[in-house]
């Protein structure tokens, strides 16, 4: 009794992986065939232009292909399937932007290619191509049209991004900094944060020492020419440097002794820079200039 119990649990277990070694099935459909070879348009097969939904399912159903072949006859089933002995349906899309809607895009007279890309030059496999956030903002802004939070995401919508985790608030910093120095990089805070939005934090007593020792004040200089892209993540105005400056009296190493004089047709070293290069002047004297010029150039 013993050896038949064996030899069931056995069997059970080749059976068991048997069912685990079969193939998946999968839809094999090809996007540049049907539109490039067949002429098919998007719409023939994507009910688009009555969706109004980001979470409408808007792929085709064995009834929407049954318009051109014939889905009745089995021998034609490994058109499509890849496993033909336990055939499926492609994963519909459940997770996406619910106030997004293709008939208000379509009305605008935007093609499919816009924001799904080149789909029609896909051959056999999946390609789900869907448009991300910093995408969908820069077409917004460049139409002129709505482009705040609520525009695209419900109230009880989560905005979060996923790096966004329990971590991002010691890490993020790296990120911030990398945005900054790679223009070419998709994503970056500032597609979603103002820089007031780390100032009001950062200039706070829990996090300002992480960013700048209590020495920053001396060794600042070297880091700001070493470094320059990493100040302006947070000071992307030049002014908050010379404000700092000139409240504190803090002159360049060239505002020396004889900068700058009264003797008729001289005004010392500080007229020859400003004739060279005025702009570097007005980079610190641009808010000050009446105080500054005007008692001297004014005689």
């Amino acid at each position: 009794m013993k050896k038949y119990s064996i030899s069931i649990l056995t069997l059970s277990v080749f059976a068991f992986l048997f069912s685990f070694a079969q193939e998946k099935d999968s839809i094999k459909f090809s996007h540049e065939y049907h539109v490039q070879e067949e002429e098919i348009n998007c719409a023939d097969c994507h009910a688009a232009e009555k969706s109004s939904s980001g979470r409408d399912n808007l792929l085709p159903d064995m009834q929407v292909c049954a318009d051109c072949h014939d889905v009745e006859d089995e021998s034609n089933c490994n058109t499509c399937h890849t496993n033909v002995d336990d055939a499926g349906s492609e994963t519909r899309i459940t997770e996406y932007n619910t106030l997004f809607s293709h008939e208000k895009h379509l009305a605008a007279d935007l093609e499919c290619a816009t924001c799904h890309g080149d789909v029609a030059g896909v051959g056999i496999g999946q390609h789900l191509s869907l448009p991300d956030m910093v995408k969908c903002m820069d077409c917004h802004q460049q139409k002129k049209v709505a482009n705040e939070c609520a525009t695209c995401h419900a109230p009880n919508e989560r905005l979060k991004p996923l790096n966004h985790d329990l971590a991002f608030l010691k890490t993020h910093g790296i990120l911030a900094e990398n945005s900054v120095s790679d223009a070419h990089m998709t994503k970056d805070c500032a597609t979603c944060h103002k820089t007031q939005f780390c100032q009001d934090c950062h200039e706070g007593e829990n996090v300002d020492r992480f960013a700048h020792p209590l020495n920053f004040e001396f060794t600042h200089p070297l880091y700001a020419q070493g470094k320059e892209k990493n100040c302006f993540t947070c000071h992307d105005d030049r002014q908050f440097c010379s404000d700092c400056h000139v409240s504190n009296n803090v002159l360049p190493y060239n505002h020396s002794a004889g900068w700058a004089n009264n003797i008729e047709g001289d005004g010392g070293r500080h007229k020859i820079e400003a004739i060279v290069d005025l702009e570097n002047c007005m980079s610190c004297h641009e808010r000050n200039a009446d105080q500054i010029c005007q008692p001297c150039h004014t005689n």
